[in-house]
């Protein structure tokens, strides 16, 4: 199966599920704030990874959402400041507040 890119972010209520679903989101992702985690694997793994979060978060409550990215459109991807690998760190004087 091919991978495919996705970026999945989630809003868990109750901290004791944020902390299960924080581990489990880090052995199949890569986090890029808080939140939010970007994912390089095929469906399979995806569907593993779902199966675990579905055992640990309240549906009446929490959320995830994936969104599986073509590879065209993660070509396009701009990243700026410290969460970035490929770009420098942004100083304060290339920002224009307006």
């Amino acid at each position: 199966m091919e991978n495919r890119h996705r970026l999945i972010v989630y809003d868990i209520r109750d901290s004791k599920r944020l902390s299960k679903v924080e581990k489990i989101m880090e052995s199949f992702a890569w986090r890029v704030q808080k939140s939010v985690f970007e994912s390089y694997a095929p469906e399979t793994t995806m569907e593993l990874l779902k199966r675990q979060l579905e055992k640990v978060i309240d549906k009446a409550e929490d959320f995830v959402l994936f969104f599986d990215v073509c590879e065209r459109d993660w070509q396009k991807q701009e990243k700026y400041g410290i969460g970035s690998k490929d770009c420098e760190r942004m100083s304060d004087d290339k920002f224009l507040i307006l």
